[in-house]
């Protein structure tokens, strides 16, 4: 937009038209976005074909797919997403963002095929992984349902729907407390029951063929014998069967309640179950210190360490903000927690799963999006064997977590420079296609290395196979080399610069730079107006350095021929 805006002024003539350059002549679109966004606020994963979407506050969402692919999805509505989820293994996206919009991004394509316009406010939104049908849940308490044309990707909204006056206990309750809160397919009997949690605690078991309710718990009824008034602000499946639902309160509460998993036979058809009471109650802190449970995310285990990941919503607190606990039963670590302690409250997670080449070994990452956007990283099987080992003898040490970065590229570019066709490069396209699987990746999507981990560094092999050169100048005063001979921008060297007390020049911009690939001459200028030359060796592709001083920012750096 800005190159054509540029185009349109300079085209202009005073008092007359112009048969100069047009801005319909250009075309300026981005080609590729590298690393993470900034502004990042939800994500979203596919466990089968390994993509994880990321979403910002702009309205952009990320995709990282196997061997370092990365695309940038970008739409016309530039708001938040409110719902965000992958349907497995079909390559489509669905965003709702917080106009109520629900897009249908078509993954292989790219592209956005449909927007469908939802009148009311969503409150809550659940695709079935069995087919190709969504739930939505709105403010009042109603809930339709949609489907996805899978040859158009576009949405159709179905007949049916599931009323607030038929599937609540209460339909005399105000507006502000009916609304559907969560809604989930049981998980053996997907296309039979959904899971229906209202804001006011109302649980509800919907039998979708007969349109009913088979079960109803919590609501008015469980919190007038406790004199309590709460609402629901989160909640999960914690059985592989879906016999049992976690559900998290404003008020810090996590009660575990007890779900049918089929009809009764000896139950009359026209009578309801009613539970009064929750089976277990978790105590992890957020109840005495009232802090929303603002996530529940729950990871199976074959039942050895079943274990529930609880996020808070609060920006202060002495308690940790994310607890994990096991839900094992029969064992006597079942009441163990653990609390991860970062440095900012977290507004996200999911859990990712990897695998090596070699071992065929599974391996899970818990991955968290910060209030500020970064994105941080557990070891998920890390977490496990603590919990597991916690009584033991040697109990092992507490997790660490792992902000993600984009390599070589921590800083603001100051200033760059693109070389391009080199007249030494000999690699073919298919070289550099096989080079860009060996680098390490953003996240945690696939183990490639031998030990289950990732590599720390990759091997620069010289700049004679490298046709697109990018050298990149930082505001930290890093200087990093790049190679955009294919459509993944490789990082291949990265040079930290140091005076001449070999003191840290962090902190000092870089305003020019010049390359010269024959004489492996590097030359930079920095802000504070120090130009230095640095002289690559062929090998190891090390530097050397000297310096020269002047006054002033250096702005642009001429060589002579002579030099």
């Amino acid at each position: 937009m800005f190159v054509k805006k540029l185009v349109e002024k300079a085209s202009k003539k005073p008092g007359g038209n112009s048969d100069g350059l047009k801005a319909s002549d250009v075309d300026p679109h981005m080609v590729f976005h590298y690393g993470i966004p900034l502004g990042c606020c939800m994500l979203a994963y596919d466990s089968i074909q390994k993509i994880l979407a990321i979403s910002t506050m702009d309205g952009r969402i990320k995709l990282f797919g196997r061997d370092n692919s990365q695309t940038l999805l970008e739409s016309d509505d530039m708001v938040p997403s409110k719902f965000m989820e992958v349907i497995q293994n079909q390559g489509i996206l669905v965003n709702v963002n917080y106009k109520n919009h629900i897009e249908v991004w078509d993954l292989d394509k790219k592209l956005l095929s449909h927007v469908h316009v939802f009148k009311e406010e969503i409150t809550s939104f659940t695709v079935m992984q069995c087919g190709p049908y969504m739930y939505v849940g709105d403010s009042v308490g109603n809930i339709k349902v949609l489907k996805i044309d899978q040859e158009l990707c576009h949405v159709v909204q179905m007949k049916y729907t599931i009323p607030f006056s038929a599937s609540h206990g209460n339909p005399t309750e105000v507006a502000a407390d009916r609304a559907v809160i969560s809604i989930m397919p049981q998980p053996t009997a997907e296309s039979k029951r959904i899971l229906i949690i209202f804001k006011d605690g109302f649980i509800t078991l919907w039998e979708i063929r007969e349109s009913k309710a088979i079960l109803v718990a919590g609501g008015i009824m469980f919190q007038s014998v406790h004199n309590e008034a709460k609402h629901v602000t989160s909640a999960c499946w914690v059985c592989p069967f879906g016999s049992k639902v976690a559900v998290g309160y404003n008020n810090g509460e996590i009660l575990i309640w007890s779900v049918p998993t089929s009809k009764l036979k000896n139950e009359p058809a026209s009578e309801i179950s009613i539970q009064n009471a929750p089976i277990c109650k978790l105590i992890l802190g957020f109840r005495s210190e009232k802090i929303p449970i603002s996530s529940l995310k729950w990871a199976y285990a074959d039942g050895k360490a079943t274990r529930l990941y609880v996020m808070g919503a609060s920006d202060v607190a002495s308690t940790s903000l994310l607890q994990v606990v096991l839900l094992n039963e029969h064992t006597e670590s079942r009441t163990i927690k653990l609390g991860l302690h970062l440095s900012e409250p977290c507004v996200d997670m999911v859990i990712t799963s990897s695998t090596t080449e070699q071992s065929k070994l599974k391996q899970d990452f818990l991955l968290l999006v910060g209030k500020s956007g970064n994105i941080y990283m557990y070891d998920d099987c890390s977490i496990e064997k603590y919990l597991l080992q916690y009584q033991s003898r040697s109990p092992p040490s507490l997790p660490k977590e792992v902000m993600l970065k984009m390599p070589f590229a921590d800083s603001n570019i100051t200033v760059a420079k693109l070389i391009t066709d080199n007249p030494y490069a000999s690699s073919s396209d298919e070289d550099y296609i096989l080079l860009a699987k060996d680098i390490p990746s953003l996240v945690p999507l696939e183990t490639k290395s031998k030990d289950g981990g990732h590599s720390n560094s990759y091997q620069f092999s010289g700049f004679g196979k490298v046709k697109n050169l990018y050298i990149t100048g930082h505001s930290d005063g890093a200087i990093n080399f790049w190679d955009l001979s294919c459509p993944f921008p490789i990082p291949i060297l990265s040079l930290k610069q140091q005076s001449e007390d070999d003191f840290s020049l962090s902190g000092i911009a870089l305003t020019a730079l010049y390359f010269d690939g024959n004489s492996r001459i590097l030359i930079s200028g920095d802000q504070s107006g120090t130009v230095r030359i640095f002289k690559l060796k062929p090998e190891p592709y090390t530097a050397e350095n000297s310096f020269i001083s002047f006054q002033g920012i250096v702005k642009h750096i001429i060589i002579l021929e002579d030099f």
